[in-house]
């Protein structure tokens, strides 16, 4: 009866191998490729045009040479205008920011939306500022490890970052 069993429990599972390796060597809905000239406006999926680069605009580019050793990176991070991302309207500046200084950061663990900021305002002695709190004319209103967003009453974001996390 034993060996009845273990014969039955083989053929199940040499068919499920064989099933698979089918299943795994066989090719479903391959399509053919077909070659599609420079002229043809088929119906096919439209491909993204590419403009081609003159030569005097390819020269132009390498005389910047952006790997200059004396070339430096500029003071604020550039915005496209038109870009609706998380980061429009957003300035993310260095150290300082005119009037605040962020001394450091807590974030609440599992990111509820907790934490503080430790700034100070115009060179005064540093305080714990809570989301939501005002340090002179800024509103914190984000905080993130090693960085505070502060809101100007003309509803400007700025981002300020500090020097170093860590010391």
């Amino acid at each position: 009866m034993r060996v009845r069993i273990a014969f039955a429990a083989l053929g199940t599972a040499a068919a499920l191998l064989a099933w698979s390796l089918w299943r795994a060597l066989r090719m479903e809905d391959v399509r053919p490729v077909v070659a599609v000239s420079a002229g043809d406006t088929g119906s096919g999926p439209d491909l993204p045009v590419r403009e081609t680069y003159s030569v005097e605009r390819v020269l132009a580019a390498v005389g910047k040479d952006p790997f200059h050793p004396e070339r430096r990176r500029p003071a604020l991070r550039y915005h496209l205008t038109s870009d609706g991302g998380p980061g429009a309207g957003r300035i993310i500046a260095p150290q300082p920011v005119p009037g605040v200084r962020v001394v450091g950061t807590a974030v609440a663990a599992g990111g509820g939306g907790g934490g503080f900021a430790m700034c100070a305002w115009a060179g005064g002695s540093p305080r714990i500022v809570r989301i939501g709190e005002r340090v002179g004319d800024w509103t914190l209103s984000k905080v993130t490890p090693g960085a505070a967003e502060f809101t100007a009453p003309t509803g400007a974001t700025v981002i300020v970052r500090i020097a170093k996390v860590g010391t």
